[in-house]
């Protein structure tokens, strides 16, 4: 047998981890000398370890190996587990990807600046109600990409032939969330349809929009609402507080980064007797 000093250099496992492994009942040592409370491991259990090492490189965490270790686990559920874990990778990719592109955008935005481009026209539109399926949540920014495609899947299954390819994200009001947004993703269909699962079918109010087109594409702009922003204080109109700000995209990219027309709208209120504005369309 081997003291728990040798068994880290032959496992290449520090003595700190087999400790913590001993724990949780992850690898518990071969015996345990009870006076001194020495641990000893055998060579066999260097199986065990490899394979410790290769679910950890997998992004399994320590609790979740056990049940596999210990084959308490059939075929079919160690074949679940690893597709959710694939799953679990993917979306961790596209969220990355997301990030980069973000990354990137700002980046475009900057060049832009320092290139002197003209600035982006405001157009108010009087924008009337319509019908939209849509898929509600609290979550993260980087989230959007992945319920769009959720809400596109799910609209071309239950409601064929009812597909509009304008995509709205609508951003709702939240006072208690921190790091996280409400926001919904919806596309217009022919009229009311029935719920199905956390596909919703309602009525788009009509609203006034502040509205500036860009090519930002699913990474988003701040550059882009920080113009709009400025433009409504210039011009003295208020944001309306009932209604979420939309963004409207016209065409969808294979990758978030890839531009694509679009445009953010502001839901507005008021306007100063006299004071110069917009181009006012209806729409």
């Amino acid at each position: 047998m081997f003291k728990i000093t040798e068994f880290s250099k032959i496992s290449q496992v520090s003595a700190k981890a087999l400790r913590y492994y001993d724990q949780i009942g992850l690898l518990k040592p071969s015996f345990t000398d009870p006076d001194t409370g020495y641990r000893f491991y055998t060579a066999d259990q260097l199986k065990r370890v490899h394979r410790i090492l290769v679910f950890k490189d997998l992004g399994f965490t320590l609790e979740q190996m056990i049940p596999l270790l210990d084959g308490a686990l059939g075929t079919e559920q160690m074949r679940a587990m690893l597709l959710h874990k694939s799953a679990e990778i993917t979306e961790m990719l596209r969220e990355e990807q997301a990030r980069l592109n973000r990354i990137g955008a700002r980046l475009d935005e900057l060049d832009r600046s320092e290139a002197g481009e003209p600035p982006l026209d405001v157009v108010v539109r009087e924008a009337g109600p319509e019908w939209i399926a849509s898929i509600r949540e609290v979550t993260s920014k980087s989230k959007v990409p992945g319920l769009i495609r959720e809400l596109l899947q799910a609209v071309k299954t239950l409601y064929k032939g009812a597909l509009n390819q304008r995509v709205i994200v609508l951003w709702h009001s939240c006072a208690e969330c921190e790091d996280a947004v409400d926001l919904e993703v919806g596309v217009p269909v022919a009229g009311p349809l029935p719920d199905q699962g956390r596909v919703r079918v309602r009525e788009l109010k009509g609203a006034k929009l502040a509205c500036i087109a860009h090519s930002a594409g699913l990474a988003g702009s701040y550059d882009v609402t920080a113009k709009l922003a400025g433009w409504l204080e210039e011009q003295g109109y208020g944001i309306s507080e009932q209604e979420p700000s939309r963004e409207v995209y016209w065409e969808l990219p294979e990758q978030p980064a890839s531009p694509v027309l679009s445009e953010l709208q502001m839901p507005i209120v008021g306007r100063p007797g006299g004071a110069p504005g917009a181009e006012e369309v209806q729409g």
